[in-house]
């Protein structure tokens, strides 16, 4: 059960004469506001609180926090794989993300909770923050489903176990329900306003052509269910990538022979007439002649850039949809996560890109495809 603790402003006139009461009130509004804040996670919390996609966010959770009656409650929702989910260490973290804010929360263990990660963390830490430092009158609340290795099935409304097991994901169980019963429950105990959606994700259907061809068409009707769903038909959408088109295609035309280059052009029905059309072309054909080079660097998700190409153009066709390329982030050894600071900054690009929608509103309606690459 959510506990919920709120404060009865008393007229001044009493307080003034009863001075005691005021000293008394101090006292106990100190004593709950401290139990609600180190209370622990429920001892047996619901089966639907435990599931694969929300276990990290409920490691976030820094005890129970009652919702500021002032301002509006800002809720983001953030989706993805494993650099959604984040496996940079907390220990590496430094004021103010390793201390309880009074505008953040996280949903962790079935409520709304502190944030402050202790184990590992992803973007949501530094994008909470600096939301709340640009809704200075607002509290900012997290909703993150997310798991490492995920395709774009396994999060999608209309699930099937078969489906989401094309990148063995079915076990995991349907990633869109667990958002959808956090959803459910927080509205119950407050009143969230569904703010934006944050999606990381993409690595997984690198790895088959079905799907890497299919993703555009997948993500647009997940983004169609989410907006309908938490009734927000225009609700800004931010996906972070890390490669422009126009770095892309300078990166396959640097490593490209002529010869590729002439049989590409061949290859296509109708002669490119845009640089975004070279590099479908590009793609389509390196797909089923890649270089030796290039099918070093891709490896095991030859169809990655097929899924890039989708995202970016997710930024240009779906309205109030935003795909910001953030360049190369710093990484762990593994040449694949991001450290600490890879995820302080790729939070701090999604942030970016969501102030940068409330600003120029209403007049964004359109998508957009924007680089913050270094030139």
């Amino acid at each position: 059960m959510q506990t919920v603790m709120k404060i009865v402003r008393l007229p001044a006139h009493i307080l003034d004469r009863r001075p005691e009461i005021k000293v008394h009130l101090i006292a106990f509004i100190t004593l709950s506001a401290a139990a609600i804040g180190s209370a622990a996670p429920p001892s047996e919390l619901a089966p639907k609180w435990k599931t694969v996609g929300l276990q990290q966010a409920n490691s976030m959770g820094a005890g129970v926090a009652a919702i500021p009656e002032s301002g509006k409650f800002r809720v983001f929702v953030l989706m993805g794989q494993s650099n959604m989910v984040g496996v940079a260490r907390a220990k590496n973290l430094k004021p103010p993300y390793t201390e309880k804010h009074d505008r953040i929360r996280i949903w962790a263990n079935g409520r709304w909770e502190y944030f402050v990660p202790t184990n590992r963390f992803g973007p949501g830490v530094s994008l909470a923050h600096q939301l709340a430092d640009f809704w200075p009158e607002d509290t900012i609340g997290i909703i993150k489903v997310a798991s490492g290795g995920t395709g774009i099935r396994g999060f999608e409304k209309d699930w099937s176990f078969e489906r989401a097991n094309r990148t063995f994901d079915g076990k995991k169980g349907p990633l869109y329900q667990d958002l959808m019963n956090a959803v459910a429950e927080a509205r119950r105990i407050s009143e969230p306003e569904f703010t934006a959606f944050v999606w990381k994700q993409g690595g997984a259907d690198g790895t088959r052509k079905d799907l890497a061809h299919e993703y555009f068409e997948t993500f647009n009707q997940l983004v169609s269910d989410l907006r309908a769903d938490l009734g927000v038909p225009d609700l800004p959408v931010v996906v972070p990538v890390s490669m422009s088109e126009e770095r892309l295609l300078e990166a396959i035309l640097a490593g490209a022979s002529d010869e590729d280059l002439a049989a590409a052009k061949k290859s296509a029905e109708v002669a490119p007439e845009s640089d975004i059309e070279l590099l479908r072309v590009l793609v389509a054909y390196l797909e089923n002649n890649p270089t030796p080079n290039l099918k070093k660097r891709l490896g095991k998700r030859p169809y990655i850039l097929s899924v890039s190409l989708a995202q970016s153009r997710a930024g240009r066709e779906i309205p109030n949809t935003t795909t910001i390329s953030h360049g190369r982030l710093p990484l762990l050894d593994d040449g694949i996560h991001f450290n600490a600071e890879g995820q302080i900054q790729l939070g701090k690009v999604a942030a970016s890109a969501i102030e940068d929608f409330y600003q120029t509103e209403p007049a964004r309606t359109e998508g957009e495809t924007i680089s913050t690459e270094n030139p």
